[in-house]
Order: C-alpha cells, then structure tokens, then sequence
C-alpha cells in the first residue's frame, strides 16, 4: 500500500492529478483504513478543483485517525475554497487543538477570517503564526494586508518589509 501512496505523490508532483488519484485508489484496496492515502488524495482532489471530493476525502482520514491535525488543516483549506468559511474556521480551530504549534494553520486562519472581514482576528492569528515560525514571509505578506485592509499604512510597510528581508524576491 506505501509503494501505490508513494507513487501517488510522484504522479501529483509531476502534475499527472488522474494517476495520483488512481494509485491512490490502489494503495486503499490494499489498506483500506490508510488515512495517509485519504489525505494525500484529498490534496490532489482539491488541486483538480474537485473540493466536495477533496473534503469527502478529508473526513474518510480523519474518521481512520481523528488526531490528524494537516487532515484538518487541508480541509480548512478546501471548505475556504468552497466559500464556506464558518467550516473552515471550525477545522482549522480542530487542527490547532491537536497541534497548537501548526503556525500554516494560523497563517490560513488569518486569510479566513480576513475574507470574513474580521481584521482584528486576522491580525491576531498572523501573529501568533509568526510568534511559533518567525521567518514566515507568507505570514508577514499577509499580515501587511490586513493592516493595509484596515488603514494602518505604517504597520503594514512594516511587514513587507520583513517579508522582503526574509525573500527579497
């Protein structure tokens, strides 16, 4: 079953979404409670577009193993994708209860409920997410924008700023 999920990830990577898919399809004819597999193919399902089967996905692994917190953090991703961001705070919130560390999930938090139009949070979760990973350019790029989104002009030139010193380019 690990060759076959292996193998997906190979097929994802080159961009090959239908054999990624299928050899994960294999890897759970062999193991069918692999909720790696479930993950895994919920990634490519969501990068396919497919987000109602990416998040069926989601919940088939974490039905295997309800501790696994990047099964809730991916599907955050995808319900936020659907336009359905009360769900997708609701996972990202699950996922940071196993894993209060999850600094990705603070940075996509951010991005959730800046798309809700509820700044100060947004702000809040950028933060924490650079408190546990200080070199985040993507969680200091953000945190610029909610400060822009919400007229503090210096706070925002503040952050590009570190996220260009982290990657100039």
């Amino acid at each position: 079953a690990e060759a076959y999920s292996n193998m997906g990830i190979a097929f994802k990577d080159k961009g090959d979404f239908d054999a990624a898919i299928e050899s994960y399809m294999q890897a759970l004819k062999i193991k069918a409670d692999y909720a790696e597999a479930y993950h895994n193919m919920g990634i490519v399902l969501k990068d396919k577009g497919n987000l109602e089967a990416a998040i069926d996905s989601y919940k088939q692994a974490l039905k295997i193993k309800p501790d696994y917190a990047k099964a809730y953090h991916n599907m955050g991703i995808a319900l936020k994708a659907k336009g359905d961001t009360d769900a997708a705070l609701d996972s990202y919130n699950q996922a940071l209860y196993i894993n209060p560390d999850y600094a990705e999930v603070y940075n996509n938090r951010g991005n959730t409920l800046r798309a809700k139009g509820d700044l100060s949070a947004a702000i809040t979760s950028y933060k924490q997410a650079l408190k546990i990973k200080p070199k985040y350019k993507e969680a200091y790029y953000n945190l610029g924008i909610a400060f822009k989104d919400k007229g503090d002009l210096d706070a925002a030139t503040n952050s590009f700023k570190k996220a260009l010193k982290i990657s100039p380019d």
